[in-house]
């Protein structure tokens, strides 16, 4: 795709200019992804997860991240997978953002996981993120007694 400016639509209105001149950037403005095959990763990859496919699951993962990368479903996925494998500072770099902001549950469950695992002092870290999603999973369990 390319940004279309005024100078630009003039020249598709017909009026010759250099590429140069109207100073053409190339931009990818993507569109949404296709529903299908987001499915089709996301299944893989749980396929892959269930059956200790640890490297072929994180392939799955990195593909629906680069096709996905808005989706914090992705990144969960993504960090989970290094989780799995092992790979406990990518992990906690893939989920922490997301993470400290409260927006997803399994990216809070990952970097307190990695969090604890690090042991150098971020325990209270991923203890606010799991604090920070409360609203996501606080109604949802039986041992509540509130």
């Amino acid at each position: 795709m390319v940004i279309i400016d005024e100078k630009t639509s003039q020249h598709i209105r017909g009026q010759r200019a250099t590429a140069s001149e109207v100073g053409l950037r190339d931009v990818a403005i993507m569109s949404p992804p296709n529903s299908y095959v987001v499915a089709q990763l996301r299944n893989l990859i749980y396929y892959h997860l269930d059956n200790n496919h640890l490297r072929n699951a994180l392939f799955m993962a990195g593909r629906l991240h680069a096709y996905d990368p808005r989706s914090a479903d992705a990144l969960h996925l993504l960090a989970l997978c290094h989780l799995r494998l092992g790979q406990h500072k990518l992990a906690y770099e893939c989920s922490r953002t997301v993470a400290l902001k409260g927006a997803h549950l399994g990216c809070a469950y990952v970097f307190a996981e990695t969090c604890v695992v690090l042991s150098d002092g971020r325990e209270k870290e991923g203890v606010t993120a799991l604090e920070k999603t409360r609203g996501l999973w606080g109604g949802r369990n039986n041992w509540s007694t509130s």
